[in-house]
C-alpha cells in the first residue's frame, strides 16, 4: 500500500472492540491526515500571499512558495537594499569577514554582532 492509502485505511478502522493497538493506529492515522491537510492549507495560503506581493517570483525555476516567502521576509520592507548576492549575504548574516592574523589567511561568517 502507498502511504496515503495506508493512512486512509487505518483512519477508517473500527477501533471500538478491536483493542488498544487498533485504536492507536486509527488515532495516529487521523492525526497524520489532519496534519497533512494543515500543510496543504498553509502551502495554499503562503502561495497566495507570495503571489499577491511578488507575482513573478513563483515563476522562477526552483523557487517554491516556502523559499519565496523566506526571501520576501529577509528583504522586509526594503527590497532595494538587496542589489546583489553580497548584499543579501550581509543582510542574512553570512557574509565573509577577514579574520587573518600574521601569515594565516582565513575568513569567518559575519554574524552581525549588533543584531
Amino acid at each position: 500500500m502507498s502511504t496515503p492509502a495506508l493512512v486512509a485505511t487505518c483512519a477508517a478502522l473500527d477501533a471500538d472492540d478491536r483493542g488498544e493497538a487498533v485504536f492507536t493506529m486509527r488515532l495516529l492515522a487521523r492525526r497524520a491526515k489532519h496534519m497533512s491537510d494543515e500543510v496543504k492549507e498553509l502551502t495554499r495560503r503562503t502561495t497566495r500571499a507570495v503571489r499577491s506581493y511578488r507575482l513573478q517570483m513563483l515563476d522562477l525555476v526552483g523557487v517554491g512558495p516556502d523559499s519565496a516567502a523566506v526571501l520576501l521576509i529577509a528583504a522586509g520592507d526594503n527590497p532595494d537594499r538587496i542589489t546583489d548576492e553580497a548584499s543579501f549575504a550581509a543582510l542574512c548574516g553570512v557574509s565573509p569577514v577577514e579574520q587573518s592574523s600574521g601569515k594565516t589567511q582565513r575568513q569567518r561568517l559575519n554574524r552581525g554582532g549588533n543584531r
